[in-house]
């Protein structure tokens, strides 16, 4: 069996060639505990390249089903599980998390949530907007509003970080577009 920290890397390597020629690719792999079975869990994710339109914007639940019958073979020919185990494979969702620093650059302007390993000016959990990202190196406006601050660190300092969707602003946009048309007069 391989190193628990190799088989997330082992797994993205054996399902790349895959998603590739799906037009899809690896967004993360978490490794954790499903009562008494190991639990694996794939995020995919569009292909930074892939054509998007109006009847491609995500992934469907029919590539997350291929996705999963292919990586369950593989996984059984590779044995890197001894033992049963629970194979998920969806998409990030809409509440994303971010595996790699890179991944949070489209996404500059929007509200993220974060948990530090070490606490800073006694916290761990901030919520802010995500302003900067240098390399590792995260800038991030916490606790926007009268008492907003900024602070900056390195992605691995983070234990986990999620993008927070704002279903708010989303329905407040469709609420513009729909009045921005030209008001009837009743007689």
């Amino acid at each position: 069996m391989q190193q628990p920290s190799a088989v997330p890397e082992k797994i993205r390597e054996l399902i790349s060639p895959y998603l590739d020629s799906m037009g899809l690719a690896p967004w993360g792999v978490e490794i954790g505990a499903s009562g008494h079975r190991q639990l694996v869990r794939l995020y995919i994710d569009l292909a930074p390249d892939a054509p998007r339109g109006p009847g491609r914007q995500g992934v469907t639940v029919d590539a997350c089903a291929k996705v999963s019958r292919h990586l369950g073979a593989l996984l059984e020919m590779e044995d890197l599980f001894h033992g049963p185990y629970v194979l998920e494979v969806s998409s990030p969702g809409l509440d994303r998390r971010f595996f790699e620093a890179g991944q949070l650059a489209g996404y500059l302007g929007r509200e993220i949530e974060f948990r530090l390993t070490a606490p800073r000016d006694g916290r761990k959990r901030f919520k802010g907007i995500l302003d900067a990202v240098d390399g590792t190196r995260l800038t991030v406006t916490a606790d926007p509003g009268p008492k907003a601050f900024s602070i900056s660190f390195a992605f691995d300092e983070a234990e986990r970080i999620r993008l927070v969707h704002a279903f708010d602003a989303i329905a407040a946009e469709g609420a513009d577009a729909a009045s921005s048309g030209t008001p009837e007069e009743t007689p």
